[in-house]
C-alpha cells in the first residue's frame, strides 16, 4: 500500500497558547498527538518535550530492522517527563496525553493515555480505536448513558491517566489490521470534543490530499467557536 500522511496543529479561537503538539516519523511510519494538560504549569512544554523524546528514540533505531514496542517507549517517556517536570514545578509536576500508532505492513500497533484519540475511517465509516482515560468514561461505565444527567460538569475534562502524573503508567495497546482505502485520523480533543461523528465522516470521505482535509478538519472546529487547541494527523492507505 502507498501511505500518505500530514498533521496540523492550530491555537483554536479561545486558548492564548498551544499545548498540543504532534509528530509524524515516515522512516519508521510513527505518528502521535499530545495534548499538554492546561491546567497545571508546563504542559505546552510536556507535549514538546514528549515530540522530541520521541524524535530521539526512533533515531537510534533501525526501521529495517526492528519494530518499536511503543508501549515500553511511552513508559520510558513518561519517566522522563514525570522527573523533568517535577524539577520545575515541584507542586504540580506536568503532564500530557499520547496517543501513538506505528504502520508495520498491513497492521496499525497504538498505545495510549488520555483523551486524545485515534480513528479508523473505512467504508463510510468512522470507528474510534481508543478509549478516553477521563472520569466521564468512568462514570458511564458505572452508571450507563442513564446516569449522564447527573454527571459533574468537570468529569468531561478530568483526566485518569497522562504522561508525567502517575508513578507507574498504564499504557492501553492494541492491534488494528489495515487494507487499502483505509484512513486513520489522530486527533487532540480539540477537534473532536468539537465535531461529532457525522461531521467527521462527510469530511473524510472528501478527495483531496491529506495536508488539505487537515486544514478542511481545523478549520471546521474553529467555524465551532475553536474552544480548545485544534490537532490532527491524517494518514491514507491507497
Amino acid at each position: 500500500m502507498q501511505i500518505r500522511s500530514a498533521g496540523q496543529t492550530d491555537r483554536g479561537q479561545v486558548r492564548q497558547i498551544n499545548e498540543d503538539a504532534f509528530f509524524i516519523d515516515r522512516v519508521h511510519q510513527v505518528y502521535a498527538v499530545a495534548d499538554g494538560l492546561g491546567g497545571l504549569p508546563g504542559g505546552a512544554d510536556a507535549s514538546r518535550r514528549i515530540v522530541e523524546l520521541l524524535d530521539q528514540t526512533l533515531r537510534r533505531v533501525d526501521a529495517a530492522a526492528e519494530r518499536v514496542d511503543l508501549a515500553e517507549l511511552m513508559i520510558g517517556i513518561h519517566r522522563i517527563v514525570a522527573r523533568e517536570g517535577q524539577d520545575a514545578h515541584p507542586f504540580t509536576g506536568a503532564g500530557s496525553t499520547l496517543t501513538v500508532g506505528q504502520v508495520d505492513h498491513d497492521l496499525l500497533w497504538l498505545a495510549h493515555v488520555g483523551d486524545s484519540a485515534a480513528y479508523l475511517f473505512r467504508d463510510g465509516r468512522l470507528r474510534k480505536l481508543t478509549v478516553d482515560h477521563t472520569m466521564e468514561e468512568e462514570w458511564i461505565r458505572r452508571t450507563g448513558e442513564a446516569g449522564r444527567a447527573d454527571m459533574p460538569p468537570e468529569y468531561p475534562h478530568t483526566l485518569t491517566r497522562c504522561v508525567g502524573q502517575e508513578d507507574e503508567l498504564r499504557v492501553d495497546r492494541s492491534c488494528v489490521p489495515l487494507r487499502p482505502g483505509d484512513r486513520l485520523m489522530f486527533c487532540t480533543d480539540g477537534l473532536n470534543k468539537v465535531l461529532g461523528s457525522s461531521q467527521l465522516e462527510r469530511r473524510l470521505a472528501r478527495a483531496g490530499s491529506p495536508e488539505a482535509l487537515c486544514q478542511e478538519l481545523i478549520d471546521a472546529a474553529n467555524a465551532e467557536s475553536g474552544p480548545d487547541n485544534i490537532t490532527v494527523i491524517l494518514v491514507f492507505f491507497d
